[in-house]
């Protein structure tokens, strides 16, 4: 085991996961708002552990003294949390292992999220490992909600999984440059090199913003072949539904005028929840 991590509040009924959640992500947040109330808990503990592994490799101070380690260590202490049972008074730990104790979430599930922040500190040599990546992280995060909400159908969970790969595209078409300057590169190498750009020289430089623009109109062709395949089907029950509705996001992002690179992308607005409140009326993304 490796030794223990900073111990969140300890809570008992829950509420500090909600605000946990809110904090992290208030996309996700706002959209688990629509699963079936029974699921809503455990959504915001799987939020809360995702934010804790996308934590685990934003490590710009460390990274020119130990590079990946730092970040593999915290993974690897998030990997021994679930095979150990072991949670070491953290509360979104102790909220994990219980989602994993009732059997809805599948203990693979949330491994291969830890997996896919893993392989993004290695490094994803090519677009076939980066799609892999993608689909077991943020795809796996929604995957886990909908299981959580009673969804168990093998079609509708890949549908989901999809979806959350549109959410996370977008989410960097989004934040790229904020994210890069957070010291992550979630981008596969020959996606970097085709804007003239390699993960180590992202490391001590800045990309142009024209190879901002590459890279995001990259990005957006993948988020649309995602998109296209998801909606391949009839309507998904309501509850896969709303696991999927980060993908709306996801969308909205995709199709924005993307502001320039130095710039904050616009805070989230009444469109962007009544666009997510439409597909959940409607029935579809």
């Amino acid at each position: 085991m490796t030794g223990p991590m900073d111990a969140s509040p300890v809570a008992h009924d829950g509420v500090s996961m909600l605000h946990a959640a809110r904090a992290a992500d208030p996309d996700r947040f706002f959209c688990a708002l629509f699963l079936p109330a029974a699921a809503r808990a455990a959504a915001m503990a799987l939020i809360a552990f995702n934010h804790e592994c996308v934590r685990a490799v934003a490590t710009p101070a460390s990274w020119a003294v130990a590079g990946p380690m730092a970040g593999l260590i915290r993974l690897q202490w998030w990997r021994d949390v679930v095979e150990s049972g072991n949670a070491q008074r953290h509360e979104t730990a102790r909220a994990l292992l219980g989602l994993l104790a009732r059997g809805r979430v599948r203990r693979d599930t949330v491994e291969a999220i830890i997996t896919a922040r893993e392989d993004e500190l290695d490094g994803l040599p090519d677009r076939e490992h980066w799609q892999a990546a993608m689909l077991a992280g943020a795809g796996g995060l929604q995957v886990a909600m909908a299981m959580e909400a009673g969804i168990d159908d093998g079609p509708a969970l890949e549908r989901v999984r999809l979806y959350g790969g549109v959410y996370g595209v977008g989410a960097l078409v989004r934040y790229l440059p904020a994210v890069l300057a957070a010291g992550r590169c979630p981008l596969p190498d020959d996606m970097l090199a085709g804007a003239n750009l390699t993960r180590e020289g992202l490391r001590t430089g800045h990309a142009a913003p024209g190879q901002i623009a590459a890279l995001r109109g990259e990005l957006r062709q993948q988020g649309q072949a995602w998109l296209a395949q998801a909606r391949v089907g009839s309507r998904l029950p309501r509850p896969a539904l709303a696991a999927s509705l980060p993908a709306v996001l996801g969308l909205r992002d995709m199709k924005a005028r993307v502001v320039p690179a130095a710039s904050p992308p616009p805070p989230r607005g009444v469109g962007d929840r009544l666009a997510v409140m439409a597909a959940m009326v409607r029935g579809r993304i």
